[in-house]
């Protein structure tokens, strides 16, 4: 059997053949490729570096691929320590400014080179950026670098991506949404390359653990139990590729860290807490265990632990505040690496493990290495590869005519604190503050914020609950609001709490569980909540409450029988407390209806319907403070990009706003009618980059280097 080195150099003789063969506006491309074959699978330097001025030199007039094969340039000089990439970096920026994500790579690149005070030496790590797309890459890159692994959330596929070529190929064949609402998500592949596991959702709706050939050959079941519903996710293959280490939740909502079998047989649980475990890794000899979580149930911070596989003792292996989180054993089974943002920003961080224990302090490799960070795993080379998330979401403010209904200024950020974190705005009752969310950290609850409109003050509530990303709604004292939580380590249900904004004081209001019918709303003076209550029959359908808040007496006023199923509808009440809007999807999931019903009970009216595929994603549909119009966000046209529109009472056809931003989401309109204050998450959706940090410390690539000079 030949090796992957042998392969990889077939692989490029067979390129470089059909280079004499190639017309001559594709020699740049076949070269390009053969270079960066040559560079990321061999590891061969400065072959590659040859190959890529020979592209450089046949891309004539192609400009992307001129930049592209000088960019390629830049990066092999920055990993031989030599002067020369900055140079070619600024040419890159100079001459290429019209190919916007090279020049952009070309910037990183010569700020952290600046911030470095010169280059990164031989033995000092670089960071490369490989691949940007949509969806969370939960995945990991093959041993030799070549693939990697991610879920194709068009279809909820399985696939592979070739990181040489750029061309991706799904493993499984579900069909489209539509036909299948299976899907799959994170997956690791096989140490010796040739099948990868990976976390199935199957059509009973929980998760179950599958492993198959690379080319997707032989799928199968190794795991299935229904107890372990909320999700499972594996990590890494034992060094005999006899077993996989994963992360699982179970109805009992125990997280665990457990070994399954390939080839079936008893499970070997290794680790059970009371909260969920994000990352684990197995030392390479398989003696110890590292992985993160909270030290108390409760805890917001996260520490790092390490764990005998065979004698079952534990010690924290890094403890202290801030988030240390995503621990990965070095391959060199000397360290482990993890993510810490103790220095304000999210860095790669690793620490000494002599025997089981920790020796020395941690030491920084990486800093700011992006907002949210998921480690994907290393090569047998010794490159890392992680994941970042781009999105941000914040809050702007902008103002439309009450009468026109159009947009009066250009939205602006509602605040300078924690850009790029805050998220879900509301409005005071009487105008003079703003209400958000906002998340200091990835995969923590939001912390509830007011800032005042006339001193733009902001002062955090101290809130001690699980909060969940919906809106808060103002009682009408402005002193309290009803916020939701999440319950349990599972967070499968759902309580409404009514929340003293002085003291962050929490009293229970109702809980019910997962997932909730929709989104209910409250009366104007505060004393009714409407909401959903489902039937025990679905052909009974949806009925629509009235909760006395005080006395808890519920009473039922409307029922809805048309609902698609699987569909998430909304209540709003009109500013006097007269009739209640209803949005909810009809007709298979294909429409959104808008209704009115007297909030005192009776049939509802149908004021319009959209197509589903325009309002997705929003739910919200609130009133104007005269009482005539409702608001409802919609995709139209071929951009997809969301508008503000509203919707006339009295009949007719909905207006623009003249409002419009790219991933707007949840909304709340000030009392005056004027002001509208909003969440925007850029992009939308959601953009991840693959990146890899290379010449590690102690790495097979960091002594081929040092070996060199």
């Amino acid at each position: 059997m030949k090796t992957t080195s042998t392969l990889s150099g077939i692989v490029v003789a067979v390129l470089l053949a059909c280079l004499q063969a190639a017309p001559d506006d594709k020699k740049a491309d076949v070269l390009l490729q053969a270079a960066m074959a040559k560079e990321t699978v061999q590891g061969d330097l400065k072959g590659a570096m040859d190959l890529y001025r020979k592209a450089l030199k046949e891309a004539g007039a192609n400009r992307q691929l001129a930049a592209k094969a000088l960019l390629h340039l830049a990066q092999c000089y920055e990993k031989q320590g030599d002067a020369e990439a900055r140079k070619l970096y600024e040419r890159v920026v100079r001459e290429f400014g019209d190919q916007k994500d090279l020049t952009e790579t070309a910037r990183v690149r010569l700020a952290a080179l600046e911030r470095a005070g010169g280059l990164s030496y031989p033995s000092g790590v670089t960071l490369r950026k490989v691949w940007e797309g949509s969806g969370w890459l939960e995945g990991s890159p093959s041993p030799d670098g070549r693939y990697f692994s991610f879920p194709d959330w068009e279809t909820g596929d399985l696939a592979v991506r070739d990181l040489v070529t750029g061309q991706n190929r799904r493993l499984t064949d579900k069909g489209t949404w539509k036909d299948s609402d299976e899907y799959a998500e994170s997956s690791v592949i096989s140490g010796d390359g040739r099948q990868i596991a990976y976390a199935w959702r199957n059509k009973e709706r929980y998760f179950e653990l599958r492993v198959m050939g690379m080319d997707g050959s032989n799928p199968r079941v190794v795991f299935r139990q229904k107890e372990v519903d909320f999700y499972i996710e594996p990590f890494q293959w034992t060094a005999d590729g006899k077993q996989i280490l994963v992360a699982c939740e179970s109805i009992k909502n125990e997280g665990q860290i457990a070994l399954i079998p390939v080839a079936g047989g008893p499970v070997r649980v290794l680790k059970t807490q009371a909260h969920r475990v994000w990352r684990s890794s197995l030392s390479p000899d398989g003696r110890f265990l590292v992985y993160d979580g909270h030290e108390r149930a409760d805890g917001r911070e996260k520490d790092i632990f390490l764990l005998s596989v065979e004698g079952g003792q534990e010690v924290p292996l890094v403890r202290q505040p801030g988030h240390d989180n995503a621990p990965v054993w070095m391959p060199d089974g000397k360290r482990v690496l993890f993510v810490s943002n103790r220095t304000g920003t999210h860095g790669f961080w690793a620490i000494d493990v002599v025997e089981g224990r920790p020796r020395g302090i941690p030491q920084l490799l990486k800093d700011g290495v992006g907002r949210t960070v998921r480690p994907n795993g290393f090569t047998r080379q010794g490159a890392f590869y992680y994941s970042a998330n781009t999105s941000i979401a914040d809050v702007y403010v902008t103002e439309v005519d009450p009468a026109e209904g159009k947009m009066l200024r250009e939205p602006a950020p509602a605040t300078a604190q924690l850009v790029g974190a805050n998220s879900a705005p509301s409005w005071s009752p009487d105008g003079s503050r703003l209400a958000y969310y906002s998340r200091r950290r990835p995969n923590e609850a939001p912390r509830l914020v007011i800032v005042s409109v006339e001193t733009g003050e902001a002062r955090e509530v101290p809130v001690k609950l699980d909060l969940m990303h919906l809106p808060l709604i103002w009682l009408p004292d402005g002193k309290s609001v009803i916020m939701a939580a999440y319950e349990g380590s599972k967070r499968d249900r759902l309580t409404d709490y009514r929340v003293d904004l002085q003291t962050g004081v929490h009293h229970f209001v109702r809980s019910f569980p997962l997932p909730v019918p929709g989104a209910g709303t409250i009366s104007s003076d505060g004393k009714t909540h409407f909401e959903f209550l489902k039937g025990g029959e679905p052909k009974l359908g949806l009925g629509v409450i009235a909760c006395d808040l005080e006395t808890g007496q519920e009473r039922e006023i409307a029922r809805v029988t048309d609902l698609a199923e699987g569909g998430f509808p909304s209540l709003s009440v009109s500013p006097d407390s007269k009739y209640l809007a209803l949005r909810l999807p009809v007709e298979g999931n294909q429409w959104t209806a808008i209704r009115l019903a007297l909030a005192t009970g009776g049939t509802w009216r149908e004021l319009y319907r959209f197509p589903k595929s325009e309002t997705d994603g929003s739910w919200q549909l609130p009133w104007t403070p005269d009482g005539r119009n409702l608001l409802i966000v919609r995709r139209t046209g071929k951009d997809g990009i969301p508008e503000l529109w509203r919707i006339p009472i009295a009949g007719g056809e909905p207006q623009r706003t003249g409002l419009s931003m790219e991933g707007m989401g949840l909304f709340s309109l000030h009392p005056d009618g004027r002001r509208i204050a909003f969440e925007c998450g850029r992009p939308n959706p959601p953009q991840n980059e693959l990146w890899v940090l290379e010449n590690l410390p102690g790495s097979a690539e960091s002594k081929a280097v040092a070996g060199a000079k």
